[in-house]
């Protein structure tokens, strides 16, 4: 066997591998204003190889590239060397339980950092990141007769997702954080000017590095 997939046949407003209907049920019924994805640190991976790539998720679940989770081996105490990420909830599955929950999405795109308490790896150059975040947005919101827009609606959703937030890292700080924000910026409101950006911050507020990167942005 290659692939085994053990969604439930009955699921939240009966998408094709959708999520439990019950849990569906109740993320709608807290209706938040918002839903963050995919994650945290799997944004960022181990190191860039690792790291989370919204076009390896999308189209037949079958075909999405398989990718060791990075808490395989986090903690000492709880090794779980068999975790791996199949992505059988991909970008185009949160999308879609944003709309059903009725929250505003908000992914979030690796900037080209590595998660800091891991390797702290950087990537010499932002072309590739930065294309990644431009061909999101208009695999979000643009019309069927662009590249990804044509790709969304492939899917079985033709209309747009109205995508207005996206978030450009998770958790980084320090000095080689802000000019990578700044060099997204640049280029994503050049062209997506309504799409509002959010930027990552020091998770601990106390830090030097918290408000040193406060004054920066």
């Amino acid at each position: 066997m290659d692939v085994v997939s053990l969604f439930p046949a009955e699921t939240y407003k009966g998408r094709p591998g959708g999520l439990r209907k019950d849990l569906g049920e109740m993320l709608e019924a807290l209706e938040p204003g918002f839903l963050r994805f995919p994650g945290g640190c799997i944004v960022e991976g181990r190191y860039l190889e690792s790291r989370y790539q919204w076009k390896k998720t999308i189209g037949d679940p079958a075909e999405r590239t398989l990718l060791v989770n990075r808490w395989n081996d986090e903690f000492v105490h709880k090794p779980a060397p068999d975790y791996y990420q199949s992505f059988g909830l991909g970008f185009y599955e949160y999308f879609q339980l944003a709309e059903d929950i009725g929250a505003e999405p908000m992914p979030i795109l690796n900037c080209g950092m590595a998660c800091q308490f891991n390797s702290g790896e950087l990537a010499p150059s932002l072309d590739e990141y930065i294309k990644d975040a431009l061909d999101l947005i208009e695999f979000a919101n643009g019309p069927v007769t662009t590249t990804w827009g044509k790709r969304r609606a492939d899917l079985g959703h033709p209309a747009p997702f109205h995508m207005r937030l996206l978030g450009v890292g998770n958790e980084q700080w320090g000095k080689d954080y802000p000019p990578r924000f700044a060099a997204f910026k640049k280029a994503l409101k050049a062209k997506y000017p309504d799409v509002e950006l959010i930027a990552s911050a020091d998770p601990f507020t106390d830090r030097p590095a918290f408000k040193e990167q406060w004054t920066a942005l």
